[in-house]
């Protein structure tokens, strides 16, 4: 696979992670039966993903401030992967 097919899919899988994880967490609180929960995190002063619960009703929500951040963040890790990987062969 081109290197610049790693980056937009390793761009990809970090956004669907990130999202996955999320819902998926907020979910399983859901579940343990939390009544008030709050998860508000951000990176360079912009939020990436809010989490409320209050009284067994749930918002969350990604904004796109944050699917952008995580998916920059997962290619240039891929980037940084491909620069310095060792094995510069291409297979035909």
């Amino acid at each position: 696979m081109k290197k610049s097919y790693k980056i937009v899919v390793a761009i990809l899988f970090s956004i669907i992670a990130f999202t996955l994880i999320t819902f998926l967490g907020t979910i399983a609180i859901m579940l343990f039966k939390v009544e008030s929960f709050s998860f508000q995190p951000t990176i360079f002063g912009q939020e990436l993903v809010y989490v409320h619960i209050q009284d067994n009703v749930f918002k969350a929500n990604v904004p796109w401030t944050g699917v952008i951040i995580v998916g920059l963040l997962g290619g240039s890790i891929q980037l940084l992967f491909n620069k310095f990987s060792k094995s510069d062969k291409q297979v035909y």
